[in-house]
């Protein structure tokens, strides 16, 4: 970088892959290239009309120009706590267990700056969504990997960490349902991380971002806070960018213990001025006036994922169907690895897909495919893929 040298904190972060793949996308749109991007997760379905409606309208209000409030505006820390209640069946107290972010993957980077000091360790399954590792490396902490995979249903084992590491924890981080692998996790599991976290002294972090994707009621994604005692060590975050498709608006809130959320709308306090007010309005017509738009979106994901799921098993995949999210996880053919086989997508087919090792080095082996473009797209997918002659060989 020539004469600068950049902090150490940036210096110690892997490469994001993403950055690379958006190089990558640009050469092959230069080339005229008609790609189908299933790779960042960036839904395609539009806000509810109301609710774009009512972003319009708030804009002709010249007051919503000004600098928002820091704490957020209460009439939308309303709507979020009548929305948890309604959804999740939980209580939280708006004025003081309720903080307005720009978007949770900001609040998450954040939240680990307000506790971790250099040396701290925070527990994170992996594959891992990147801002639940990279936030600890930016804070000068050690992100330590619980291995999960298909074995173990995703769903990492508490019971075998090192008490040394476990010793120098600050925090357990877990996110259901995941991002990259589309896992679920019981209730038995939530129970057992709560007790976990209590007895250890442990921060839990639940990064609930997927928690209206799911396709079948009888395994509807909870809130870590419905279990009895969470609030005591609890922060739960949560976006309008998947549930209502906003993801541009950055939007979103955490929920939780009140000496955890005191703390993140401290550091917030410092780094940034809040949400833009038009869109905390907009958004509490999102959370108070949905109509059947989420049952719409789960539909929706349904269909585009029994599509994909059927026609990538017939060219010798074996994918479960997940329950949740808009993600597949699937492995690469012999002879790959996730980048290699990430890229041959692109320039044989135009297919991009995210490379498992974004998600972490135990990503490796596998790719992470998007669903968030129309059947028609996805179904020209597959024929591309059965064209070139792609098929699963393991």
């Amino acid at each position: 970088m020539g004469q600068f040298k950049e902090a150490e904190r940036l210096l110690k972060l892997p490469i994001y892959v993403f950055a690379q793949l958006d190089k990558v996308k640009a050469e092959q749109y230069a080339k005229g290239a008609d790609l189908i991007d299933l790779g960042m997760g960036n839904p395609d379905i539009p806000p509810p009309p109301k609710v774009i409606k009512a972003l319009v309208d708030s804009l002709k209000n010249p007051e919503n120009h000004r600098y928002p409030s820091f704490e957020g505006a209460p009439e939308f820390k309303s709507a979020v706590a009548s929305w948890c209640k309604k959804q999740y069946g939980i209580d939280v107290d708006p004025e003081h267990e309720v903080v307005t972010l720009i978007g949770s993957k900001e609040g998450i980077v954040h939240f680990t700056l307000a506790f971790i000091n250099p040396g701290d360790v925070t527990l994170v399954p992996m594959p891992a969504y990147p801002a639940h590792f990279r936030g600890t490396i930016l804070a000068g902490g050690e992100p330590y990997p619980l291995v999960t995979n298909e074995q173990n249903n995703y769903i990492p084992d508490l019971k075998n960490i090192d008490p040394a590491i476990i010793k120098r924890a600050k925090m357990l981080i877990l996110s259901y349902p995941t991002n990259p692998t589309a896992a679920m996790a019981p209730r038995e599991f939530f129970v057992e991380a709560v007790a976990f976290c209590k007895k250890n002294n442990l921060i839990l972090l639940h990064d609930f971002a997927y928690a209206e994707i799911y396709f079948d009621k009888k395994n509807k994604p909870i809130s870590m806070l419905s279990i009895p005692g969470a609030k005591d060590v609890c922060i739960e975050y949560h976006t309008t960018s998947k549930t209502f498709g906003m993801p541009g608006w950055r939007c979103g809130f955490a929920v939780g213990n009140r000496e955890l959320i005191e703390s993140l709308r401290k550091i917030k306090t410092n780094l940034d001025y809040g949400l833009f007010t038009a869109v905390q309005k907009a958004a509490i017509v999102a959370l108070t006036d949905n109509d059947n738009y989420i049952d719409g979106v789960r539909e929706t994901y349904r269909k585009r994922r029994d599509l994909f799921v059927d026609g990538i098993n017939a060219l010798g995949w074996n994918v479960k169907k997940p329950l949740g999210s808009m993600y597949i996880w699937m492995p690469v053919p012999k002879g790959y690895n996730s980048t290699t086989f990430t890229m041959e997508l692109v320039e044989k087919t135009g297919i991009v897909v995210s490379p498992g090792t974004a998600f972490g080095e135990l990503g490796e082996g596998f790719i992470r495919v998007a669903l968030v473009t129309s059947e028609a797209r996805i179904a020209e997918a597959l024929a591309r893929l059965k064209k070139a002659n792609i098929r699963y060989n393991g």
